[in-house]
């Protein structure tokens, strides 16, 4: 786990070596009714790993069109069906996942939902997902495709961070914009610079000078009993708005903040909280840390740090409630009145991979979703486990007791998390010891049933994935790699075009190239024959950013040689280390569609042959829906919440109201807070990327329109 730490993230694995010391909590946020928080327990310096290890990621892949029935497209982003998880879901590119389908929603437990935003307070970096798959391997396990393989999520910090502060992620400023209600007050980084310029002119009028020296007692024209009155007149003024909100809550944080120059001083002190206040009001999230099982075919288990006694805490448990757990229904394809691609409602395929970390009971609808860091990785026992759930205690703020007397159909209503379990153990844990609950009879049985089934996937015929367009993909040879592992295996040739009809990389590869194929040559008509260009590799011209991304395209290789060979025009100036390490250049071919005066009837395809291409402009990309969540036979079945602690009120199976089959068409819910289309947390998707890309891919396009 170290070692995986330390490689994806680039900083070391932990803030502290004593395992006793706390390095996380969950407590109440700084920020007025923010609810939950998460806080450093332990100094941290930056650049430094918060926490032990990084947190898992989930793809929800192509849901809208799962949801969407023949009569037109619905979206989770507008409401038009239950799915909260939205309000927690991040960029998948900015995660790693982008490429696991057409459509991805990532959900990153831990740093990944935990965190508020502060924006004057930002002060922790996060970084991409690691793929891995954790040993089960699709051709000798039956767990493949039952755990994510993204996982090793880190987040590290931006600058010092002093022990109690509360830790803060950027969400991006569009998450806050596109939601409605009282996430219209939440101020942004310009809110806190006009802020700043009112904070001035209020010491001016204090005072008469311009001078932050001036701004003491015996200079300033009221007392303190009128500007505590004035600024409560301020803070309360019906009129609200996103810069009054960044006013310090106090005048005297006002005047503090005056004298500082900026609003963040007085902000990072009013945010940190003594490690005696988070003992006592807190939950210690750094008890377990994600290992190999113990358990065959598990995956990661979920290990103790320290000693824990029977009673004590293992990790808190906030919750995302799911009232419907048919919206983690995967349909077949099949084509529609018009020729589309629509779901074929009565073949329900799979499931989102999702579902198997969800606490959910055969008698209801609803699933629950655990978010804090690493409770993911606890593993069911049915005889020798050594923890179990609970309703949490004393976090009022954030968990709603009333809650559990309320129906399922209240909690369809509820947009925003409220409801919290506790892991407990149920006797002594040692340190290094594997924590485990059971999971339940119903998901035991179907586990046994599904091991009494399960049969390998043939390498002969790996088409793993459940999409009818795709069944007759070729396939390389070998076990599966990723295009992570391809893109630092610098020491390894890549192949060329002719290679690869003799020995092919695995079909769940693709390989595109850093290439610029603008040029100054203008068509006044559809040329009769495909334009030909030649030119050597130009870094400055093809390392290019388009937007907040290099300019990624579907390329060949069909040359290799090494350096200093006559073809090479190397002069050994590339600075990366990889680059240094690989010995040899390339020659690619690229082919894209042009078009004359922009116009789309008059497209042609136009040749590129690019020489003196360096290794590091070659990348593998994970081709859609081949990674192991996508088999056809992976396991999917949701963790039972004991009888005694689930209530009889969200028991609804046998409700007239949950036997409906139809999806809520199109302005019968409102979120409470729509997608952003761009940003780092939610999907940077809109109404425009419909729909769904399985007729699309047919006519040869490869991106939706308006996915990054």
């Amino acid at each position: 786990v170290a070692a995986a730490a330390i490689l994806f993230s680039g900083v070391a694995i932990s803030a502290a070596d004593d395992s006793n010391t706390c390095l996380l909590y969950l407590a109440e946020s700084t920020i007025p009714n923010a609810g939950l928080g998460m806080f450093t327990g332990v100094p941290v310096e930056e650049g430094q790993l918060l926490g032990r290890v990084g947190d898992a990621a989930f793809a929800t892949v192509d849901q809208d069109w799962h949801m969407s029935s023949a009569t037109g497209m619905i979206s989770k982003h507008s409401g038009d069906y239950h799915w909260p998880l939205t309000n927690y879901d991040w960029n998948a590119g900015d995660i790693g996942l982008a490429d696991e389908a057409e459509d991805v929603s990532v959900t990153v437990n831990g740093f990944g939902a935990a965190p508020n935003c502060h924006f004057s307070l930002l002060n922790v970096d996060e970084h991409g997902a690691a793929y891995d798959a954790a040993g089960l391997s699709r051709y000798t396990s039956p767990g493949a495709g039952a755990i994510t393989p993204w996982w090793n999520r880190t987040s590290t910090a931006t600058r010092d961070i002093a022990a109690g502060s509360e830790l803060y992620v950027d969400y991006g400023p569009s998450w806050f914009t596109s939601r409605e209600g009282h996430f219209q007050l939440v101020p942004l980084e310009s809110s806190y610079e006009s802020a700043l310029e009112f904070l001035q002119s209020y010491g001016k009028m204090l005072v008469g000078t311009d001078s932050p020296d001036d701004l003491v007692e015996d200079k300033m024209m009221i007392g303190d009993e009128v500007q505590k009155d004035l600024w409560d007149i301020i803070k309360t003024h019906p009129y609200v708005s996103r810069e009054r909100q960044a006013l310090p809550e106090t005048y005297k944080d006002g005047i503090r903040a005056i004298k500082e120059g900026d609003i963040m001083t007085v902000e990072v002190e009013n945010s940190i909280r003594s490690i005696e206040y988070l003992e006592e009001h807190g939950k210690c999230v750094d008890n377990i840390v994600p290992k190999q099982s113990t358990i065959p075919h598990a995956g990661r288990g979920a290990f103790a740090t320290r000693f824990i006694p029977k009673g004590g805490l293992v990790a808190p448990a906030p919750l995302v409630h799911i009232a419907d757990k048919s919206k983690a229904n995967m349909y077949a394809e099949k084509k529609g009145p018009t020729g589309n691609i629509i779901r074929d409602e009565e073949n329900i395929v799979h499931k989102q991979i999702i579902l198997n970390y969800c606490f959910g009971h055969p008698n209801s609808t609803l699933l629950l979703f655990p978010y804090s860091s690493n409770v993911v990785y606890i593993n069911h026992h049915s005889t020798e486990y050594n923890a179990k759930l609970r309703w949490t205690n004393g976090f009022d703020f954030y968990h709603h007791k009333d809650w559990l007397e309320k129906s399922v159909d209240f909690l369809e209503d509820q947009w925003t998390a409220g409801l919290m379990l506790e892991y407990v153990a149920t006797r002594d844990i040692q340190p290094g010891e594997e924590v485990f609950i059971d999971y339940g009879e119903e998901w035991q049985n179907a586990w046994d049933e599904h091991v009494k089934k399960w049969e390998p996937t043939s390498k002969a015929s790996d088409y793993n994935n459940m999409t009818w367009w795709t069944n007759e993909s070729e396939t390389g040879n070998g076990d599966p790699i990723t295009a992570y592992e391809m893109n630092i295996a610098d020491h390894i040739p890549i192949r060329t075009w002719s290679e690869q009809q003799i020995n092919p990389y695995p079909h769940s590869l693709a390989m595109q190239c850093y290439v610029n194929t603008n040029h100054d040559a203008e068509y006044l008509f559809v040329p009769k024959t495909t334009p030909l260009y030649r030119r050597p590799f130009d870094e400055d011209t093809d390392m290019v950013m388009d937007g907040d991304d290099y300019k990624l395209m579907n390329c060949q290789v069909s040359g290799r040689y090494e350096k200093g060979e006559v073809n090479s025009s190397d002069d050994s100036s590339d600075d990366d280390e990889h680059q240094h390490n690989h010995k040899y250049l390339y020659v690619i071919e690229v082919v894209v569609e042009k078009t004359v005066d922009d116009d789309n009837d008059s497209s042609f395809l136009e040749r590129h042959i690019i020489t003196d291409v360096p290794w590091n402009a070659i990348k593998f990309m994970e081709k859609h829906y081949t990674s192991d969540v996508f088999l056809k036979n992976a396991f999917r079945h949701e963790m039972k919440l004991p009888d005694e602690i689930f209530p009889k009120s969200w028991m609804n199976f046998g409700e007239e109201q949950k036997q409906k089959k139809a999806v809520p068409q199109k302005g019968e819910r409102r979120i409470l807070a729509k997608e952003m289309k761009k940003g780092k947390r939610g999907f940077n998707c809109d109404k425009s990327c419909k729909p769904r890309l399985s007729n699309i891919l047919l006519k040869g396009r490869q991106r939706k329109p308006g996915v990054k």
